[in-house]
């Protein structure tokens, strides 16, 4: 075995004889000798599976601190630091929204750092061992596609710290403590190169689709997908300050090999197909592309108890750390495929929650609606405060008057322990959906061309479509359907941590500028009267489109701030 690999010893969880290519099997249990992992198919799985396990999402970042479990979702995901959400008001997410990025306290970042890049070291590891296996232990296809799915992952992680950081070390082989390990940062558009590339190298020796033993694990369309959104990034305003047609171009041609393949499609299993999907597990489900997979009770996370919005009379526990705002609720189109700031849509702002995209319905709750057996009731009754709402928006419930339904199981009320683990969430994270590439390809190759071809209507209007919505209207110019590819993007992708990534890569501060809506309802004893206010007041800095390199890491290596 290659001198690289020693001393190692790697933390591997137990192997089950019935499971041993179980993504989710990986509780460290025992210590193994590297020299033996590349000797046993069994053991390179579980250090596969390993792999696949440390990926965070959204669903459980440490928003409070790196390795606090506890805190783990509390105060939202990335979405909470954009004009989606509001983090509960003492989460340091908040730090976002206030002008108080430093490379000393950002949320996120040490574990955004540190987790990729223990990832990029296994996979350097895989990428390093897997071809000089025995032909016993992998055959000669098997080694391909292991080695392929390293890279995949490896690129998976590069992106991003390159979306994040705008520049990282680009390491390919397992650092010695004998190596330099002084490396330079690679600038934005030389890893997204590299991605591409890898994609460009690898992709085809991954398997289209895999058996459900192997759910979870990489696809070709995972690898294709990642180049797509990759390209994306470079082609935006952030990182194109020229606009160059080819990068769009480029982006749109990357999209439009993920939809070419056959494979994927939009969910519509169902009448509410839009918020069944991120709970359909199942093979019927082909509109996930790569996914962060948990099952109860070996791996689960905690956002029913993190964001679920408890009525008071009806108190169940639940932090509701997450509040979705006015701002987004804006967004929602109405049935007739209108922004409510058309004045000839049929919004009413006296009954605002008639007649919206079918969307708003799965994804927010608001006052009138139900949830967990209970009524939401969040108005002000003016002759009397005691006969107020029973989730009267507050700095600790409904902040800006919504809650949120999206990828929350329901419960029912009457019975849930929310401490209880059986009431542990075990949907997966969606990293790729069909989509998102959709809008990818649509706002490509909106960009790439003088006015909008029925290439991108069809991209659109396939996602609208599914929503229940119109068709885009004939004869949009190209700043015309700019707007709506990214309106519709905040609709359809909403939570999946796009929304604070896409308003920095098209360099949108006087969006991240912008004040924070709530809704509030007062009640004089016959009518409502629906009252948008604001909540909060934002501040953004432009040298924040990236966050910041940890101060730790540039302490260890200074030459991290430069670009090769």
């Amino acid at each position: 075995m290659k001198e690289i690999f020693k001393p190692l010893f790697i933390l591997l969880a137990a192997i089950s004889m019935t499971s041993c290519t179980d993504m989710l099997d990986i509780k460290p249990t025992t210590f193994v000798s590297d020299d033996l992992i590349w000797q046993d198919k069994k053991l390179i799985d579980q250090f596969v599976a390993n792999t696949y396990g440390t990926l965070v999402c959204g669903f459980n970042r440490n928003t409070q601190g790196w390795d606090q479990d506890w805190a783990a979702a509390f105060g939202g995901n990335f979405d909470a630091g954009a004009d989606d959400f509001d983090g509960k008001f003492d989460a340091n997410v908040n730090q976002f929204n206030t002008g108080q990025i430093t490379a000393q306290s950002t949320p996120f970042i040490d574990e955004i750092w540190k987790s990729n890049y223990s990832i990029i070291r296994k996979c350097n590891l895989i990428i390093a061992a897997v071809p000089d296996t025995k032909d016993v232990v992998l055959t000669p296809t098997e080694k391909k596609y292991y080695e392929a799915e390293a890279r995949f992952l490896r690129a998976f992680c590069y992106f991003d710290l390159a979306r994040t950081f705008g520049r990282a070390p680009l390491i390919t082989e397992a650092q010695q403590l004998e190596d330099n390990l002084l490396v330079p940062a690679t600038d934005f558009e030389g890893l997204i190169n590299f991605i591409a590339t890898e994609s460009d190298n690898y992709a085809e020796d991954l398997y289209p689709t895999v058996s459900d033993a192997m759910k979870g694990r990489a696809t070709r369309g995972a690898f294709l997908a990642l180049k797509a959104r990759a390209l994306l990034y470079l082609a935006s305003p952030l990182n194109n300050a020229s606009n160059s047609k080819e990068r769009w171009e480029d982006a749109a041609k990357a999209a439009q090999a993920v939809m070419t393949l056959g494979v994927y499609h939009l969910y519509r299993n169902g009448e509410y197909a839009y918020g069944s999907l991120f709970f359909d597990k199942s093979n019927a489900n082909m509109e996930i592309i790569f996914e962060r997979r948990f099952q109860f009770p070996e791996i689960t996370h905690n956002i029913h108890m993190q964001w679920s919005l408890d009525p008071a009379d009806a108190d169940r526990g639940s932090w509701n750390g997450l509040y979705p705002t006015q701002n987004l609720a804006d967004a929602y189109e109405t049935t007739d495929g209108k922004l409510i700031t058309d004045p000839t849509s049929i919004y009413n702002p006296q009954d605002p929650y008639a007649n919206r995209d079918k969307r708003f319905y799965q994804t927010l709750l608001y006052h009138g609606s139900y949830w967990e057996g209970s009524q939401l009731l969040m108005h002000r009754h003016l002759q009397n405060p005691d006969w107020s709402g029973n989730c009267l928006p507050n700095d600790y419930r409904a902040r800006c008057g919504y809650g949120l339904r999206k990828m929350i199981q329901e419960y029912d009320g009457a019975s849930a322990d929310l401490y209880s683990g059986a009431f542990a969430q075990d949907n997966n994270w969606p990293y790729f959906r069909y989509a998102e590439v959709l809008l990818n390809y649509a706002e490509a190759q909106n960009e790439a061309l003088a006015a909008p071809d029925k290439s991108v209507y069809d991209a659109i209007n396939e996602v609208r479509d599914r929503a229940g919505q119109p068709g885009l209207p004939e004869g949009l110019s190209k700043d015309e359907m700019r707007i709506r590819i990214h309106n519709e993007r905040r609709v359809e992708l909403c939570l999946e941590e796009h929304r604070f990534f896409d308003l920095r890569r098209w360099k949108e501060a006087a969006t991240l500028r912008a004040p924070i809506k709530g809704m509030t309802v007062e009640f004089d004893g016959n009518n409502n009267n629906y009252k948008i206010v604001t909540i909060e007041e934002r501040v953004f800095n432009e040298n924040n489109y990236y966050l910041p390199i940890p101060h730790s890491e540039t302490e260890k290596n200074p030459n991290v701030l430069e670009r090769n």
